[in-house]
């Protein structure tokens, strides 16, 4: 208030000044003015302060300009008596001519400070809705909202209220430090606030409960219980203060405050819904192929020992032979889709760990191809490794386990016969590895979908295939443990093309070897085993 009262006494002070200024350049010059020169600048004067400095002032200015008018210009000089009647006329002119200017001026001063404000509460509501908008969560939305209005709107405290189980949660506050010591909102007007649905406003010291004495709050502090309204439904109370509450801009306020914590509560009940159907989805899709892939060699193992469980029936060693390969083969089909599952469990909980050691490029893929030699046995393989490679830091029992997924998938869906290419290189401090088949390839729209886990592909070719859906997933997993990345395309001529590069370190080795022919050897010498 102080502050106050010395800006108005400024302001008399230089509408004063200015009026003196004119009657001394006037009454001191050499040469003689007019009085419609002098009532101009008179008028001039009553312009510019009123615009300036508002009404009042504006009057004050004409008033003062009236007295120095008569006074000074209008004879007898000298005297406030007037000899000519013409000169009352004037004079009057004069003085409603400078008090509706006043008026005039200050209006449009008003409606400028008026529009200012508007325009400035509309960046306000804007900067709020946009900070709203970013929230992820609902949680993170609530917390956030108080201290959001506080430093957008520039209040002394900002706190919500949502009703819990018959009392009052304070979801968010925020207030100023010097503030927050001495108020505390009274719970009845927010009990009335919500009940009501009315926006109510107060002065602090009226509608308050004061953590210390009452003598410490000042009037010129309001307090505002504005109910947060969605519709017809009142879902909450936000309780504001500070110097000065507009009832509009409190009303607006809490309007887009209860679209946000309304929008906070959809997210939250979207997402909630999305996990859900995600959650059913996946497990729709783990027991079909699970399922699927548990009854087949269950169904080969039984059978096989029930026809060795007939004691009427004297097998010979060709047929126990065969029976129990069977159940070897059934055996390690479901040893294999543990194996997949615990590794897919593992994956998604985060626990995947990698033990790098320097290994040859050679090996990786010699593991891989001794690993897939049973998928690969009515293929033709080519390999295609740099030779003289220097060696590499990754886990190698991983990166073997990721490659073979990928070679299982390329041998699964192409045709036999056909070629399936392993080529591995290092550029840029990246080891990029490309499995490539012969076979029908990957349909656009199931590129960036052929990494999820339990898809198998839309098409009927694809779907005939034995298999879970967990290998692509897998390998996946294992590549971007390693900080690397994979993807799938389709080759120019025919067939997939999947890919993956790892940053690694890199090590040179004294002897050179070509590996291509050792991988080779290797796979054929495999190959030939495996047949026998």
């Amino acid at each position: 208030m102080k502050i106050l009262a010395r800006q108005n006494l400024w302001h008399y002070l230089v509408a004063l000044t200015c009026i003196a200024a004119v009657t001394a350049v006037y009454r001191l010059g050499i040469h003689e003015v007019n009085s419609t020169t002098v009532a101009l600048s008179f008028l001039l004067i009553v312009l510019i302060t009123a615009s300036a400095f508002g009404l009042a002032v504006g009057i004050f200015t004409s008033l003062v300009s009236v007295f120095c008018f008569n006074y000074f210009f209008l004879p007898p000089i000298g005297t406030l008596t007037i000899q000519d009647p013409q000169n009352w006329i004037a004079l009057f002119a004069f003085l409603v001519t400078a008090v509706i200017t006043s008026q005039l001026s200050a209006a449009a001063r008003a409606r400028a400070r008026d529009a200012e404000g508007r325009r400035e509460e509309v960046v306000k509501l804007y900067a709020l809705s946009r900070a709203i908008i970013a929230a992820p969560d609902f949680e993170t939305a609530v917390a956030a909202l108080a201290r959001q209005v506080l430093e957008i709107f520039h209040f002394d405290y900002c706190a919500i209220f949502l009703p819990l189980e018959q009392r009052w949660q304070r979801a968010a506050s925020a207030a100023e430090a010097d503030f927050i010591e001495v108020f505390k909102p009274a719970l009845n007007e927010i009990t009335l606030a919500f009940e009501d649905g009315e926006l109510q406003i107060f002065p602090a010291s009226k509608n308050a409960e004061p953590k210390t004495s009452t003598a410490e709050f000042t009037a010129d502090y309001h307090v505002a219980y504005a109910p947060l309204k969605v519709g017809a439904r009142t879902t909450g109370v936000m309780v504001l203060a500070a110097d000065v509450l507009e009832r509009g801009s409190v009303e607006a306020l809490a309007g887009m405050v209860a679209l946000a914590l309304e929008r906070a509560r959809f997210l939250r009940e979207v997402s909630r819904a999305e996990a859900l159907r995600q959650s059913d989805e996946l497990k729709s899709a783990l027991l079909a192929s699970v399922s699927h892939d548990l009854r087949t060699p269950l169904t080969a193992m039984r059978a096989a020992v029930d026809n060795l469980l007939q004691e009427e029936i004297d097998w010979d060693k060709a047929a126990l032979r065969e029976f129990h390969s069977i159940i070897s083969e059934e055996v390690n089909r479901l040893t294999k889709l543990v194996q997949n599952l615990l590794a897919m469990a593992r994956i998604e909980a985060g626990e995947l760990r990698i033990t790098t050691q320097w290994e040859a490029v050679a090996e990786i893929v010699a593991n891989v191809l001794e690993r897939g030699a049973p998928a690969l046995r009515h293929h033709r393989v080519q390999v295609e490794v740099e030779e003289a490679l220097p060696l590499v830091k990754v886990d190698s029992l991983l990166l073997a386990e990721a490659l073979h997924h990928l070679v299982e998938n390329a041998a699964k869906y192409s045709p036999d016969d056909s070629l399936v290419t392993i080529a591995a290189l290092l550029e840029n401090e990246q080891l990029l590895i490309r499995v490539s088949d012969e076979g029908q390839g990957i349909a656009i729209g199931e590129l960036h979908r052929v990494f999820d886990k339990f898809y198998r592909g839309s098409s009927r070719h694809t779907s005939s295939k034995d298999g879970t859906g967990m290998g692509l997933a897998i390998a996946r997993g294992i590549i971007e443990a390693h900080g690397g990345r994979i993807w799938a395309e389709n080759s120019i001529g025919k067939g997939a093309v999947f890919a993956c590069a790892i940053p690694v370190e890199q090590k040179r080795v004294t002897a050179a070897a070509n590996l291509k022919e050792q991988a080779s050897e290797l796979l054929e010498s495999r190959m030939d085993s495996s047949t026998d």
